[in-house]
């Protein structure tokens, strides 16, 4: 075999396994460009917001609330848009009663998540609350005292 094609063969060889292991590289990337898209959806809807029913977040619920919550509000989220069939809104995280619930809006829904497990609780349409109803409903997995101030 002449030296020329040795050289254009071992050269090719060499390509080829550069080429290889350039795809890896890129490959290896893309499930991290997929987490940072994720990231930056999650971070324009509203998630993880506690309530103490003014109408206003407030940051310090959040926070006590929040290390008593087994599933997260993206899991909450997911559960609730499977539930009803829609893009949610906004997610916050309440103690509903006593109840620690995830509180899901989805179009003129609020869906209403045990935070414990993942379950869906209950269904209320726009901003009709039925009284009657309410002592019915079930109950979260998660019960907080209403006394420790972080009640709706």
């Amino acid at each position: 075999m002449k030296t020329s094609t040795k050289i254009i063969l071992a050269f090719s060889f060499v390509g080829t396994l550069g080429l290889a292991g350039l795809s890896r590289v890129l490959s290896a990337k893309q499930p991290e460009s997929f987490v940072a898209i994720a990231r930056q959806h999650h971070s324009a809807t509203q998630i993880a917001e506690a309530s103490d029913g003014d109408g206003e977040t407030n940051d310090d619920d959040a926070a006590k609330l929040q290390p008593l919550a087994k599933i997260t509000a993206q899991q909450a989220q997911q559960a609730a848009e499977a539930s009803v069939g829609g893009k949610a809104k906004s997610v916050k995280l309440e103690n509903e009663d006593g109840n620690l619930v995830y509180a899901v809006e989805i179009g003129r829904q609020e869906v209403t998540v045990d935070a414990g497990n993942g379950k869906v609780l209950y269904t209320e349409n726009g901003n009709q609350e039925d009284e009657k109803n309410e002592a019915n409903r079930p109950k979260s997995s998660i019960q907080v005292k209403e006394s420790s101030g972080l009640s709706d």
